[in-house]
């Protein structure tokens, strides 16, 4: 394949809520530029970017997938990312190492909840857009419907670049306004639009929306401005350059329109992000990260040292691990050996693909601005930076979204256990936007992912990929317990005779509530030698022992101060188990006698909606005894800040959803904790108990 320098590379991420049809595009645009033979179909199975089994299966992309294209003497790298929700940290991931983004709008749906996700993630990376309202063969499209949605939306940026001939069943073509040209396209795929005269129909609404265009490009530089002052009109090579700078400035997002299922109008699209997409090299530096975590602007040229970031992840059956790269600067070349910075391992450069799907194409060099595939690399994995010893410098980790929904998970069969750690840990390496560890409190593993489809998929993996089945639970939440008074020299006598030598401890303690958060704290106040120096400390193991079991409902002990103030030995029967025993059991006293109360979790709640939800979500989180701290507006959106108790919340990924119709998005994470109210603890106790009482038996 014909080497690219990067002035004539064009990285672009395609994004859009699920199901609109963004990997129908990208096969549309390969086929089109002749880098696929046959036009691929995701409906059939036939795509050669969703070609995993559960994306087959499901008819829906999970993973990123990397496509390219050459058109116009340009290669044109293509991200495909997932646009079901709960895989949306692809989409952060991709955005990442772009100059551009195509947000891909439905004829009939328009704007949905994905869109308005992915719109607020593409502003976050600071990264241009230009949309393509896609399926205008849809009975009900409506390209000037969606139109009005986007400018209403995203601004008076928006302007159409081609507009469609005829809708639905009469969809045929489309229209540039740059040149006033039509094309009609054949419905069998094949992708080429055919020159015609433009219909009569359509020379007013050409007319007006061309002049509508000229105005939005004008507006985005004060010398084109200037120029339609002066002159009324601007000429096609003014309005060209004005719509590649204001493009690459922000200051313009253009508009597309075609069928991708059909191949029609991917042509202009194609030939758009060649004239107005910014090339790999318009990245003059990228931010990175020196020895000490403070920012450096580090150069992005041939020549600077190589500096390359890895993406994502993926694996193939029989191949193993792929990792997506970019190469920000200097290049990667078979045999070249780097360091993984992040994980400070070398790493020899093997195999490199450019890859298209499943397809591959072997390469012995990515220069600075390309993206490929990188085989078999020892350590290396999502997130990871790789350069040439002389840099000295990495990229920050892509921070993704917190996980929101979580499952407590057991092996089915026994001896599995490990087989589960091992396959969630290879499942991890590909999908670092799901976590899993085992909460020693509540005994339970916890799985935890962005929504129940990823829980779905991650388990179904474990299941085909590493054949082990697992038992799924809700997850218990991790109380705490404490006191509330303090009580004084509590007293407990531990007496054994058995025959032989005995047991013997009488201790004394002090026990006292600390400040939240504050933990445990064991003074020796023992005055003279009451009891032996060497035994004292065992009178703390055995408070231990008790701090982690539990005394009220079984969860552990924290923020209380355990005083040892008093105590008796035996000379023959007094050793280190007696008073571990003593000290266990005059703890339990001390603490049932301290009222004793039940602490849980409370987190911080994040939650962003449309205005009109507003008063439903904040009476939902009253009912959840939650408390409202705060109310941020953004735009059309208000944030809702509140603290929430962990328990409350444990499935409102799926309230929200149906409080907002699928609007609403939340994010969490731990704040402190709190006493439960009495009637809740009253409740969780008894539980506790009933469950000990059924392990018994």
């Amino acid at each position: 394949m014909k080497k690219y320098p990067a002035a004539s590379i064009r990285n672009i991420c395609l994004v859009s809520h699920g199901g609109v049809g963004k990997t129908s595009l990208l096969e549309a645009a390969c086929f089109t530029a002749k880098a696929t033979s046959k036009l691929g179909k995701v409906n059939n199975g036939s795509s050669i970017f969703d070609n995993r089994t559960d994306e087959k299966e499901r008819k829906m992309t999970i993973s990123m997938h990397l496509g390219y294209c050459e058109w116009q003497e340009t290669k044109i790298n293509i991200l495909d990312t997932p646009g079901f929700l709960d895989f949306l940290g692809d989409a952060k991931a991709a955005l990442r190492v772009v100059e551009s983004a195509v947000v891909v709008i439905d004829a009939q749906d328009g704007i949905q909840v994905g869109t308005e996700l992915v719109s607020r993630l593409i502003e976050e990376a600071k990264v241009p857009r230009m949309f393509f309202v896609n399926s205008m063969d849809k009975e009900v499209a409506n390209f000037g419907g969606k139109l009005d949605a986007l400018k209403t939306a995203y601004g008076s940026s928006v302007a159409p670049v081609t507009i469609p001939i005829g809708s639905g069943v009469s969809f045929r073509g489309v229209v540039d306004l740059i040149s006033r040209e039509a094309f009609e396209y054949a419905k069998d795929g094949s992708g080429i639009g055919n020159p015609v005269p433009l219909p009569a129909d359509m020379t007013e609404t050409v007319d007006e929306l061309r002049k509508s265009l000229m105005e939005s490009i004008a507006e985005s530089d004060e010398q084109l401005m200037t120029n339609y002052f002066e002159n009324g009109t601007l000429t096609d090579v003014e309005l060209r350059r004005g719509m590649s700078k204001g493009f690459a400035g922000g200051n313009f997002q253009p508009v597309f329109c075609g069928c991708a299922a059909f191949n029609m109008g991917v042509d202009r699209l194609l030939s758009a992000m060649v004239a107005l997409c910014p090339p790999a090299d318009s990245r003059k530096t990228v931010e990175t990260l020196d020895d000490d975590d403070k920012p450096v602007a580090s150069p992005c040229s041939e020549t600077a040292p190589t500096v390359a970031f890895v993406f994502k992840t993926l694996s193939e059956e029989h191949l193993g691990e792929f990792n997506l790269v970019r190469v920000f600067s200097g290049k990667l070349t078979t045999g070249h050996d780097v360091t993984n910075v992040s994980k400070g391992h070398a790493e020899r450069i093997g195999n490199m693909y450019y890859l298209r799907g499943k397809e591959r194409t072997d390469t012995t060099e990515l220069c600075t601005g390309d993206i490929g595939g990188l085989l078999k690399l020892k350590t290396t994995h999502t997130n990871d930076t790789l350069t040439d010893k002389a840099a000295n410098v990495h990229l920050a980790k892509t921070i993704f979204p917190e996980p929101l929904v979580s499952v407590a998970i057991a092996a089915k069969n026994k001896g599995d256990e490990d087989k589960i750690g091992v396959g969630l840990a290879k499942l991890h390496e590909e999908d670092a936007t799901f976590t899993y560890k085992f909460h020693a409190d509540i005994k339970q593993s916890i799985l935890s992912a962005m929504g129940d489809i990823q829980l779905e998929v991650i388990l179904d993996n474990l299941k085909n990929r590493f054949k082990v089945e697992v038992e799924r639970f809700q997850p218990k939440i991790s109380y705490r317990e404490t006191v509330t008074r303090p009580v004084k020299y509590v007293e407990y006598t531990h007496k054994k005779q058995t025959g032989g030598a005995g047991q013997y401890a009488r201790v004394f303690i002090d026990l006292e509530p600390l400040p939240r958060g504050t933990g445990y704290e064991f003074v020796d106040k023992i005055v003279g030698g009451v009891i032996d120096q060497s035994l004292r400390p065992s009178v703390d193991k055995g408070v231990h022992a008790k701090l982690e079991e539990g005394i009220v409902a079984g969860y552990p002990i924290v923020d209380v101060r355990v005083a040892l103030v008093d105590g008796k030995t035996h000379p023959v029967d007094s050793k280190d188990i007696a008073f571990q025993i003593a000290g266990r059991e005059v703890f339990k006293k001390a603490f049932e006698m301290a009222s004793p109360i039940l602490l849980e979790p409370v987190v911080d709640l994040s939650v962003t909606v449309p205005d009109e939800y507003t008063g439903d979500i904040m009476g939902d989180l009253s009912s959840r005894r939650g408390k409202i701290s705060g109310m941020t507006p953004d735009g059309k959106y208000e944030t809702i800040a509140a603290k929430v108790p962990e328990a409350e919340i444990q499935t409102y990924s799926t309230t929200l959803r149906s409080l907002t119709q699928g609007r609403g998005f939340f994010s969490k994470k731990f704040s402190h904790y709190e006493t439960v109210p009495p009637e809740q603890a009253r409740r969780i106790i008894d539980a506790s108990a009933k469950s000990e009482l059924k392990h018994e038996e």
